[in-house]
């Protein structure tokens, strides 16, 4: 996936799919692939791996494109299809002035289109009327809010500690994975259930409760263009890990030579078999354990987790599904110790509601055993 830049859009180009971002308003355009032979002066400015999302760290700032800088291998999980961690995104402010500088971007040995950095010619008419349009605007509203100085530093600061804690969360954390082609928000069960449609994109196939990056796309939802599709990849927040076992069957038979095991007097050769473990947690009232307890108007428990455990004897998937989270009734707790004691924060009628639809979620994991035990 590579990212262009002319002087109205950024733009990303994955083969037969691209994505204009507007540099003046920051709408999302998807277009065909090569639609980029259309672009004015496009300039080669690097390689990504992926779309996370676009967000506005203020009501007044500009609009930021988060795309995924580096990511590794984790596994390839049901035959062929690949899970990656995402370990470092960068943050494109959707603005007139060029910000691709500072991005370091890796390079791709030799763009399909346009310039590199160093060898863009001249902006376009167009782009020049625009960017004076756009000039001048900016002119007169410096001079409208030369009075509200403070209220401007206050917004630039709030704004920096928002994007450094948005990048510690996905360069520092190690906790975000996500697939091209396979549902990682969805346990095996579900996947293979008579309502679940494998013929839709991934992002409708998703199971929102772990679609981490879901608020940052809505534009690109709401645009119904299938052209779209190719750009929301539900990424979610947990663990991935695969390792690949042995079993030895004439191991087995020395070592249990004095057991009544009854093993075959043939040799067998030993067989392989992949173990995988898929954690997901819930976007839905995250956070420490100290700070949320219990749960909402809406069944939605604090620090609700999913951990999949599948076993891969191929072509044979056999799955095991637990959930853990606190408690489904409305309470609350200072501190983390046993003092002072929880402390019921409704009445038990108010809490019905809330616990019924807590476990109607639940029945998507059918047979279900309940047994919440994290507070």
């Amino acid at each position: 996936m590579e990212l262009y830049h002319t002087d109205l859009h950024y733009i990303l180009w994955d083969n037969n799919f691209s994505l204009w971002c507007n540099r003046s308003n920051g709408k999302l355009e998807p277009k065909k692939g090569d639609e980029l032979y259309n672009a004015w002066n496009p300039v080669y400015v690097g390689q990504v791996y992926g779309l996370v999302g676009k967000v506005k760290l203020h009501p007044d700032s500009e609009w930021r494109l988060l795309l995924i800088k580096q990511r590794s291998d984790v596994c390839k999980i049901a035959g062929n299809a690949n899970i990656y961690k995402v370990n470092k995104i960068v943050v494109l402010p959707l603005t007139v002035t060029d910000n691709t500088a500072d991005l370091d971007l890796e390079f791709s040995q030799k763009p399909h289109f346009g310039n590199k950095k160093s060898e863009k010619t001249g902006q376009s008419s167009e782009a020049q009327i625009s960017l004076r349009g756009t000039w001048n605007t900016l002119k007169t509203a410096a001079e409208n809010v030369k009075s509200k100085k403070k209220e401007i530093k206050d917004k630039e600061k709030f704004e920096k500690r928002i994007l450094e804690e948005l990048l510690k969360m996905y360069n520092e954390s190690g906790y975000f994975y996500y697939s091209d082609d396979f549902d990682v928000t969805n346990s095996l069960q579900r996947q293979n259930s008579p309502n679940y449609d494998k013929t839709l994109p991934l992002w409708k196939r998703a199971d929102e409760r772990f679609f981490w990056n879901k608020h940052m796309l809505l534009e690109l939802m709401e645009t119904n263009d299938p052209l779209a599709d190719h750009w929301m990849t539900p990424i979610i927040q947990g663990f991935v890990q695969m390792e690949t076992c042995i079993m030895d069957f004439d191991e087995d038979r020395k070592s249990d030579m004095s057991s009544s095991v009854d093993f075959p007097s043939r040799r067998l050769d030993p067989l392989g078999y992949n173990i995988s473990i898929i954690s997901r947690r819930s976007r839905h009232r995250a956070g420490t354990r100290s700070r949320k307890r219990g749960i909402n108007d809406h069944g939605a428990c604090a620090n609700y987790v999913e951990t999949e455990q599948i076993i891969e004897f191929s072509p044979h998937l056999a799955s095991f599904v637990q959930v853990r989270g606190s408690i489904p009734v409305f309470w609350s707790q200072t501190g983390f110790k046993y003092r002072p004691p929880p402390r019921l924060d409704k009445v038990q009628c108010s809490s019905k509601q809330s616990v019924g639809e807590h476990y109607q979620m639940s029945h998507i994991h059918s047979p279900l055993h309940r047994s919440h035990i994290s507070c």
